[in-house]
């Protein structure tokens, strides 16, 4: 098949445009569960800095002392809070899950969703999708195990050898193939995805096998698209947090809170961009997948003589 066609990059993005009501409730749902994981956090720490000098070193400044010194305050502000933050964080999980089947099919069949069309679509493939989740996070087992040996390696190399950078390089190599290999498991249960929302697919195994079979003929033209988005998302949360940190004032709270939201929303839009542009290059390319395979005619066979037959 021909590589990635240069209109899916740009139609993703102009899907995502066009259905983003969908893009501003994934927006509403982060920051709701935010606020409810964070409140705690922000109460005790209020009642901290009331009455504290360190408030003024926080404010005017990030002082890693002062934080370092807000953070073994007896009432472990932070700490006390982490129950809630974890459990509104599985709970994001949890309602991406659920959304997931309405945003791609949304996005796939490119049209307008109604809210029942939406919901149904999220209910019919929420399960399916945990399914998915269950066989990606058993995915990852050999991901765990190669970080792990990366860092025994990391450490011994430190130990014998002369020069800190030679454990700095295997860090750094390790650490480019674990995000390539995580770039493509996640590419892998992407398309997975979308094959069970386009097809109709309620087996998730035999989602798998074609999400895997596409990869492997169509790789290449799936993972740079996968990738551009990505290294955009990457280049955009960089140049927000660079415009946070040298041009927004440390008492500027609400420059800092719109840049801040500013970040979430685009790197929320560049995934979305990621689902839109995978949903619109299965659509595509399902003629090609479907097409049969050409017959290839059987060689001629050489017609023995009748009389040199074997009787």
């Amino acid at each position: 098949m021909e590589g990635a066609r240069p209109k899916n990059f740009f139609a993703g993005a102009a899907i995502v445009w066009r259905h983003q009501r969908l893009l501003w409730l994934v927006y509403a749902a982060n920051l709701l569960l935010a606020f409810v994981g964070t409140r705690g956090a922000v109460a005790r720490t209020g009642e901290i800095l009331n009455h504290s000098l360190v408030a003024e070193r926080l404010v005017h400044g990030f002082d890693l002392g002062a934080y370092g010194e807000l953070a073994l305050h007896p009432s472990l502000p932070f700490s006390a809070s982490r129950p809630m933050m974890l459990y509104s964080s599985i709970l994001f999980a949890l309602f991406m899950l659920f959304a997931t089947g309405g945003v791609l099919a949304a996005y796939y069949e490119d049209r307008r969703v109604t809210a029942g069309n939406f919901f149904q679509a999220c209910g019919e493939h929420f399960w399916r999708f945990l399914r998915l989740m269950v066989g990606f996070a058993i995915a990852l087992i050999p991901v765990g195990i190669l970080i792990r040996l990366a860092g025994i390696l990391y450490r011994r190399v430190g130990r014998q050898s002369i020069s800190p950078f030679a454990a700095v390089h295997i860090v750094e190599v390790a650490a480019v193939i674990i995000l390539l290999l995580m770039m493509c498991l996640r590419l892998w249960f992407d398309m997975a995805q979308v094959i069970a929302v386009a097809e109709g697919e309620t087996k998730m195994r035999r989602a798998l096998k074609s999400s895997a079979r596409l990869l492997r003929h169509d790789f290449g033209s799936l993972f740079w698209l996968y990738l551009r988005i990505s290294l955009l998302g990457w280049a955009g949360f960089w140049f927000g947090l660079h415009t946070w940190m040298e041009h927004v004032r440390p008492e500027a709270i609400g420059r800092a809170l719109l840049v801040s939201q500013a970040m979430i929303v685009f790197w929320l839009a560049t995934r979305l961009w990621q689902r839109a542009s995978e949903a619109l290059w299965y659509r595509e390319h399902l003629p090609e997948l479907l097409a049969p395979a050409p017959l290839v005619p059987p060689s001629p066979v050489e017609q023995v003589p009748s009389e040199l037959q074997p009787v």
